[in-house]
């Protein structure tokens, strides 16, 4: 059900969604920029393991953000913290893009990750002010734009650094968010605040921030670090311990600021858990696509490819997002968004399936990654859709934003185990004995893993519950476990 403020004219709709979708690719936009600039910031300020940080501080800042922030703004106007969102992204550019040390980039690196829940509150805004029909379209269109201004934004990333230096990609996200800015305060209607006269649970937010970071944090440093490094296993113990303290505090909270009671039930759980699959498994693309694509053709696997040739290898899959979130959402309007998800996640099995067993030339990699990235971008549009359909009006952004928390958690985990999987079989230069690369075996494994991660997925989307009937979604109490 939308809010009893949703806007009827058509024009009005279209220009809130235009200024949610300009404000909302900053996080994108941010995420995918840096990867351009690493090198040369690595060669500029000597090291790599600092540089790293530009990368975790955004996700960990990023993390609690995407869940804590979306719900602070269902409490105290959806508007209100986009807007405080875009500022925190804005003043971490222009910090980084001021800086002369690595501290200051770090620093403006960790405000701009507060960008994390623009798209979570840009769909609380389109529900609450779209008719109801509208809603599921509009939704697809953010996450495509989501999806599609990630790659982008690795291109004009590279043409930034190599023609006018690395500050001017943090120029251009200062500007960025400004423009957004006003865009939001002139376009978006004021949102409906619901935690006055409310008791605010603080303690759970409170709980919530360090418990999430502290988990993705002790995942980031496994690979390099090992379950035997002494600070991993206190973050990530430390972290389970939160995360189980707040799930407790949150349970018997008779308000409480993330409502896990209703994530226990199918309806929210599912769509949740498809998320972390999402994650685990096909979130794992570019990394198996980039390693076998430049991987030297005498390994007997690698295509031998430059990094520029990889790179336009992924490009057709990037255009994929383009067209399959808003198709989701098309589906999801028209016949459920379970409908949308069980047709992504067969594309996705199949893209995998097909993958694993043909992957010895550029265009079988190519086709079989464009299926699996229509599947995967209609899943990231289907997955807030089933959440819209189900959960309150005044919790949206809540849900969303921790569905893609949970999809994060994911991909960290994925990350970590498809690079020890294909640590598992190496082969070595008969001439360079450091040059080691994944063998065929250590390939097949990962790309088996990864199936059937997404076969899970496809089984969860199987047993989705029926699309509730608009009575139930309008008082958003028929919940069903």
């Amino acid at each position: 059900m939308n809010h009893p403020g949703a806007l009827p004219g058509a024009g009005r709709g279209h220009s809130i969604v235009v200024a949610l979708v300009f404000a909302e690719i900053i996080s994108s936009f941010e995420v995918s920029m840096i990867y351009a600039a690493l090198p040369t910031l690595m060669r500029d300020f000597g090291d790599p393991a600092g540089v790293g940080w530009l990368i975790t501080a955004y996700l960990l800042v990023g993390s609690v953000s995407a869940g804590l922030s979306s719900r602070l703004g269902d409490l105290f106007g959806r508007k209100r913290l986009v807007l405080a969102m875009l500022a925190c992204s804005a003043t971490g550019s222009l910090i980084s893009a001021l800086s002369s040390e690595l501290p200051g980039l770090i620093c403006g690196r960790a405000l701009q990750g507060m960008s994390a829940a623009l798209l979570p509150l840009a769909i609380g805004i389109v529900r609450e002010r779209l008719r109801a029909e509208r809603v599921p379209v509009a939704v697809g269109w953010l996450t495509a734009m989501a999806t599609f201004s990630a790659g982008a934004g690795l291109l004009l990333g590279g043409l930034l650094v190599d023609h006018a230096g690395w500050r001017t990609m943090f120029w251009f996200g200062a500007v960025h968010g400004v423009v957004a800015m006003l865009l939001v305060a002139r376009w978006v209607p004021a949102s409906a605040a619901t935690a006055a006269g409310a008791r605010v649970d603080w303690i759970g937010g409170m709980l919530y921030a360090p418990a999430v970071a502290a988990l993705l944090w002790a995942v980031s440093r496994l690979k390099a670090h090992g379950l035997g490094d002494a600070a991993t296993l206190a973050a990530l113990a430390g972290g389970v311990l939160l995360l189980a303290v707040w799930w407790r505090h949150e349970w018997r909270h008779a308000q409480p600021m993330i409502d896990v009671r209703r994530i226990a039930t199918r309806k929210v759980g599912l769509p949740i858990g498809l998320m972390f699959l999402f994650g685990l498994g096909t979130s794992q693309t570019m990394l198996v696509l980039m390693a076998l694509a430049q991987q030297p053709s005498w390994t007997g696997i690698g295509l031998g490819l430059s990094a520029t040739m990889a790179g336009l290898l992924k490009l057709p899959s990037n255009f994929m997002g383009l067209f399959g979130a808003p198709w989701g959402g098309h589906l999801a309007a028209r016949h459920g968004a379970r409908s949308a998800a069980r047709l992504a996640t067969l594309m996705i099995v199949a893209g995998w399936l097909g993958l694993t067993a043909l992957h010895s030339s550029a265009w079988m990699l190519v086709g079989w990654v464009m299926l699996a990235s229509l599947g995967g971008a209609m899943l990231m549009s289907a997955v807030p859709n089933l959440l819209v359909e189900v959960v309150p009006v005044e919790r949206t952004s809540e849900f969303v934003g921790l569905a893609q928390v949970v999809r994060t958690l994911g991909t960290a985990i994925g990350t970590q185990a498809a690079s020890v999987l294909l640590a598992l079989a190496v082969v070595r230069s008969g001439t360079q004995p450091e040059a080691v690369y994944p063998s065929a075996d250590a390939y097949l494994w990962t790309m088996a893993a990864i199936t059937a991660v997404c076969v899970l997925c496809g089984l969860v989307a199987w047993v989705l519950p029926r699309r509730p009937t608009r009575a139930a979604d309008a008082d958003g109490q028929a919940l069903m476990a």
